[in-house]
């Protein structure tokens, strides 16, 4: 599992070749990996859109949030997406430690860099732009869902996806709540999941996101799940 290590600038100044700055990996238990990347054929992904509410875009290339202008309508097109994965090949017995959801995107989206602040947490009186991800407690099948059709979500676990500037166009997300049981305040069973909406927050702020999805022709830039378990 990755480790997070933290070094002062004193310590490692402080080293040489015959005194070399030493550190232990913590090491509890050996876990399993598992790796899923679908295609087209079985990924399960759609872009859903405001401007075509009765449309369905289950075979679209990008897993995207955005709010761009559309040039033959001279309008604003909000766009969301939704995600599942298939965890057939999970062992039923199978602890779930921890899941990391890996996204790729080809050509990045320019945005003001001033219009926001990239640290900050979602909270009251923050100016922050960016995009989410909800757990979706509905039904929904990729050759149908709409955006007038599309499923219900919960705030409950919901993760915060701040803009970014990096030189590589891989951007890993811990997306380990979205696949360990949440149970409601006001019930003893967990919520139902059926995978994950990826929308803006706020909804007409910010340009967005948009990165491959399963349809996208180049299998590496397909969405990547990484589940790390034991028996």
């Amino acid at each position: 599992m990755p480790q997070k290590l933290q070094v002062s600038a004193k310590d490692l100044l402080a080293t040489t070749q015959d005194k070399p700055f030493t550190f232990k990996i913590p090491f509890t238990s050996v876990y399993k990996v598992i790796v899923l990347q679908p295609g087209p054929e079985k990924g399960k992904d759609a872009m859903i859109s405001n401007l075509e509410p009765e449309v369905n875009f289950g075979a679209h290339k990008y897993f995207e949030a955005t709010f761009l202008s559309e040039s033959l309508l001279t309008v604003m097109r909000s766009n969301r997406s939704l995600i599942a994965f298939n965890l057939d090949t999970l062992p039923k017995s199978a602890m779930i430690k921890k899941v990391v959801m890996g996204l790729a995107y080809d050509l990045p989206i320019p945005f003001d860099v001033n219009l926001f602040k990239p640290d900050a947490y979602p909270s009251i009186g923050t100016a922050w732009y960016g995009g989410v991800f909800q757990q979706v407690i509905e039904p929904w099948e990729e050759g149908t869902v709409t955006w007038n059709l599309q499923p219900k979500t919960t705030e409950m676990n919901q993760l915060f996806v701040a803009p970014f500037i990096r030189n590589s166009n891989m951007i890993e997300y811990d997306v380990t709540r979205f696949f360990i049981p949440v149970t409601a305040s006001n019930t003893t069973s967990p919520l139902p999941n059926y995978g994950i909406l990826f929308k803006l927050w706020p909804a007409d702020k910010f340009p967005g996101f948009r990165f491959g999805s399963s349809d996208f022709p180049e299998p590496k830039m397909r969405p990547r799940l990484t589940i790390y378990y034991t028996i």
